[in-house]
């Protein structure tokens, strides 16, 4: 790892770290629906973005470590889940990159596995706290809802929160591969 590498890694993890700890405790404070997902989005242009000029095995990583450690200390008191959160999405981020490399198939991976991670914790954290009854409530809500209605609102509302959950992490993966092409041929022209 050279010099380059580590403020690199210094900077984009900071500018990841800045995100979650201002917009992300303003969206959570306001109680926005996809909070999660358009932070877990914004982070992931950041990580893609940062590791095609850093393509350092393990950068991803340490990035999210800094960023970590920078949305513990924005709060009054440490908070364990946006912490362990964090690291997670970097190490499942690395492990792709360490998988299927730099290209936009690893970009494609990385939205795909940061669409479905917050899903996944979801359903295995509240099993946890909640017991395995957890899923057959969440069923038994959006049936019961749409009975309620009279027509099945609740499974779209279900389906229409799940499509969301997929399509930002995507839609994020693929806005920052066009970033870093356009930036890749900006520095390539201007290269002697």
């Amino acid at each position: 790892m050279t010099k380059n590498s580590i403020i690199a890694i210094a900077v984009f993890g900071t500018v990841w770290g800045f995100v979650e700890a201002t917009l992300g405790n303003a969206l959570h404070l306001l109680n926005l629906p996809f909070a999660g997902t358009i932070l877990a989005s914004i982070a992931l242009i950041i990580i893609l973005i940062a590791r095609i000029y850093n393509p350092v095995k393990g950068s991803t990583l340490l990035m999210a470590v800094v960023a970590a450690f920078i949305k513990a200390i924005s709060f009054s008191t440490v908070k364990l889940g946006p912490f362990v959160a964090i690291i997670m999405e970097g190490a499942l981020i690395e492990l792709i990159f360490i998988l299927v490399g730099n290209r936009r198939t690893g970009f494609i991976f990385a939205g795909l596995i940061m669409a479905l991670y917050p899903i996944v914790q979801t359903i295995v954290t509240k099993t946890i706290l909640f017991g395995s009854n957890f899923v057959p409530v969440v069923l038994e809500l959006a049936e019961g809802f749409s009975n309620k209605i009279g027509f099945n609102a609740g499974w779209w509302l279900l389906g229409l929160y799940l499509t969301a959950q997929i399509i930002l992490p995507l839609t994020a993966a693929y806005i920052a591969w066009i970033i870093q092409a356009r930036l890749s041929d900006r520095l390539d022209n201007e290269l002697p």
